[in-house]
């Protein structure tokens, strides 16, 4: 009897739930046997829940059933009940869907089909049967541009929803989402420089000759065994070991380095031995170098412009990379790594490599042999090798993601409070930062060649590309390494962090800029200059730590005293004798040539005085 009511009540919950709409199909009432499907409605592995689709049973033509999708209250599902009338048993039954909301017949294709039972039961509200359909296939007819409607059956490009079936060469020319792609072995899908292949559901490809990716070219998906051929462009060397340098990394399975293309033509591939500090080649024979490994970064060069290609399995799945943290003279902790995927990855906060015992941001390599600092922003892309710090031996995960990163400090979220300064001379272009908040900081690193002008920031007398510093810093040692003459520009970009004033002063001639009013300084450089060269003097971080008061108007600098404010200055030394004295206005180099020791700034501006004690080392 309970059994009986519980029916009842679960039938009577459903009923009451089904709004009454208009019928697309009409039901052939004229049959003497029925049946009962009670089921979800599944789209693309999508369970619907729109109150407006309508699905309709049919023998053959013949409209035997038509319901729609209903809110079931006791379990939250969207269900359909459908009273199927017969002829015969052994009918088939297949299903169609009209969505009242579009006011269109879905072109789709139907996976479900139930045979005719009379008085047959299938299904319930708590165990529901499965309409599934998906979207049919579009294949291409004809060779040609992904964007070229003509080539694809029915005169347009796949959808985002689409399954998509690759039986003549095609190029894709545009970015492009699709639901599943197979790619027949007789075909050739080429993804081009700088274009994105993204696809949400499988990916099928048996040969690596049927998908080819163009260097700078991404595929994104989820799907395992997936045979390509990977491009990497590569530029001949003009002199060996001057210039024509690449860090390369697979986004294939450990392939083979003998019989590839990696091998041709007078080459150099190197791998980094972070344990021993020494580059090893390939050619030299070590017995374990036969692969280019998952997650592996390699040093490589050529005497041929030519675009030799990484072949096997795509890079699906996160993966592990065993870095070690080798105690040497200098720096130690560095370890070359690579993107083991065919897309473009990040590295810090939210990102692909998470910054957990690793100095922030990392390195790339420049045609000419320079470090280039990258940060968290800075894409990673396909077959693009680059150098980690790490602060102790560690499993590294890798993960399979595409998100970009929002923050360099592990310990910070949110958008990092960033100094970005780059130096650029014609070709030539260095980065260092300065983040006001917890990190590890990278240390720079010495270019290949030594030619190669280079920027870093000072901090506890070690040379920092990325440097950590405290929030109520107020002076930054900017060092300039340079052997050529010529005229340089140093440009500053904030992010998320305002100075009340802030000001570039170069100690070589003593010119100062405000960089609140002008973010960069061109100077010229004669190639024989300190390394102190710049000392960045910030005074008030809005939102960081705001000075008020008393705060501080004088700055020590390579011999002499750097003054922000207006007024009379007077200086004295400890025994109380004034040592100088002059009108300031703004932003002033005072006392150059100045002894070291110790001394008492005082700033007179009418009745107010400041007062501030310095060290001149």
């Amino acid at each position: 009897m309970k059994r009986t009511l519980l029916l009842l009540t679960i039938l009577a919950a459903l009923v009451g739930v089904t709004k009454a709409q208009s019928h697309h199909w009409t039901v052939n009432s004229g049959l003497p046997n029925n049946m009962t499907v009670t089921g979800v409605i599944i789209i693309d592995d999508v369970t619907q829940t729109a109150t407006t689709l309508e699905i309709g049973g049919f023998c053959g033509e013949d409209c035997r059933a038509s319901g729609f999708l209903g809110l079931f209250p006791p379990t939250g599902a969207y269900v359909v009940t459908l009273t199927i009338l017969g002829d015969n048993n052994g009918e088939e039954i297949t299903f169609k869907l009209y969505d009242h909301s579009a006011g269109e017949e879905l072109d789709l294709d139907c996976q479900s089909t139930v045979t005719f039972e009379n008085n047959g039961v299938i299904g319930n509200a708590i165990n529901c049967y499965e309409f599934t359909f998906v979207t049919p296939s579009i294949a291409t007819i004809s060779a040609g541009n992904w964007s070229n409607g003509a080539i694809w059956a029915g005169g347009t490009p796949p959808g985002t929803g689409a399954h998509v079936v690759i039986d003549h060469n095609c190029t894709v020319d545009e970015n492009v989402t699709v639901a599943t792609l197979e790619v027949d072995p007789t075909a050739k899908l080429t993804v081009q420089a700088g274009r994105k292949l993204t696809v949400t559901g499988e990916l099928v490809s048996t040969d690596e000759d049927c998908i080819l990716i163009k260097d700078t070219g991404e595929i994104i998906n989820e799907s395992s065994g997936v045979k390509a051929t990977a491009e990497k462009d590569i530029t001949a060397y003009t002199t060996k070991d001057s210039d024509g340098w690449y860090l390369v990394s697979s986004p294939t399975n450990s392939m083979a380095i003998a019989g590839s293309d990696f091998i041709d033509n007078e080459y150099d591939l190197f791998r980094w031995n972070e344990t021993t500090c020494t580059w090893e080649n390939y050619k030299t024979g070590h017995l374990d170098f036969t692969t280019f490994e998952n997650g592996r970064g390699y040093l490589y060069a050529n005497s041929e412009t030519f675009s030799p290609a990484f072949k096997g399995d795509l890079g699906y799945a996160t993966m592990s990379r065993t870095l070690t943290c080798t105690t040497k003279d200098g720096m130690s902790g560095v370890n070359m790594i690579g993107n083991p995927f065919p897309h473009t990855i990040y590295k810090g906060e939210g990102g692909a490599i998470d910054n957990n015992k690793l100095a922030s941001g990392y390195y790339t390599l420049s045609f000419k042999g320079a470090w280039e600092t990258k940060s968290f922003d800075d894409p990673i892309k396909p077959g693009q090798g680059f150098v980690v710090v790490a602060t102790e031996t560690l499993s590294l995960e890798i993960e399979k993601t595409t998100a970009e990163s929002t923050d360099e400090s592990g310990a910070k979220k949110g958008i990092a409070n960033r100094m970005k300064m780059t130096m650029t001379n014609g070709d030539v272009e260095d980065r260092a930062f300065v983040y006001f908040s917890d990190g590890i900081g990278l240390e720079k690193l010495g270019n290949l060649s030594t030619s190669i002008p280079t920027i870093s920031v000072k901090s506890d007398d070690k040379e920092y590309a990325i440097a950590h510093m405290d929030t109520d810093t107020d002076t930054i040692d900017v060092l300039f390494w340079n052997t050529l003459a010529g005229d340089f520009t140093l440009s500053f970009e904030f992010m998320n962090v305002d100075f009340e004033d802030i000001y570039l002063l170069d100690n070589f001639n003593g010119e100062v800029t405000n960089l609140n009013i002008t973010p960069s300084y061109t100077f010229h450089a004669n190639g024989d200059e300190a390394e102190n060269r710049f000392t960045v003097i910030a005074r008030g971080i809005d939102g960081i730590g705001e000075q008020t008061g008393n705060a501080l108007f004088a700055y020590a600098t390579m011999g002499g005293i750097m003054v922000t404010g207006y007024g009379m200055l007077e200086v004295f030394d400890m025994t109380g004798r004034m040592v100088g004295r002059e009108e300031v206005s703004g932003s002033s180099l005072v006392c150059n040539g100045i002894a070291t020791g110790v001394y008492v700034m005082r700033l007179v501006n009418g009745e107010r005085v400041n007062t501030q004690r310095i060290v001149i080392k």
